[in-house]
C-alpha cells in the first residue's frame, strides 16, 4: 500500500507537455469536482491557460480551486515554463 500511494503522488505529479494537455476536442473538466476531491501535498507547480498564459499554483488542488473559482482552465505543465517566463520577463526590466 505504501508503494502503491508513492505511485499516486509521484503521478499526480508527471509532469506534461503543454500540448497534451490542449488537444481542442478535450471534454469538459469539472475543476470544482476535483477540487473537492483533492489532497493538498503542497508541491508547487506551474499552470498554463489555452492563451499560454502562465502562472504557479501552491499544488495540484490548487490549480483546480482557481479554475472552480475563476472558470479558468489552467493546466499542469513543466515547471521550467514557468521559470522561463519569470526569467524573461526579469531580463526586460
Amino acid at each position: 500500500l505504501i508503494i502503491l500511494g508513492f505511485a499516486k503522488e509521484v503521478w499526480n505529479h508527471v509532469e506534461i507537455e503543454a500540448e497534451d494537455y490542449f488537444f481542442p476536442l478535450e471534454p469538459v473538466i469539472n475543476f470544482c469536482k476535483m477540487a473537492d476531491q483533492c489532497q493538498h501535498d503542497f508541491v508547487p507547480i506551474c499552470g498554463q491557460d489555452s492563451l499560454g498564459i502562465t502562472r504557479m499554483f501552491n499544488d495540484n488542488c490548487d490549480l483546480y480551486e482557481y479554475n472552480c473559482d475563476e472558470k479558468k482552465q489552467y493546466r499542469h505543465v513543466k515547471i521550467d515554463v514557468c521559470k522561463y517566463e519569470a526569467a524573461a520577463a526579469e531580463r526586460t526590466k
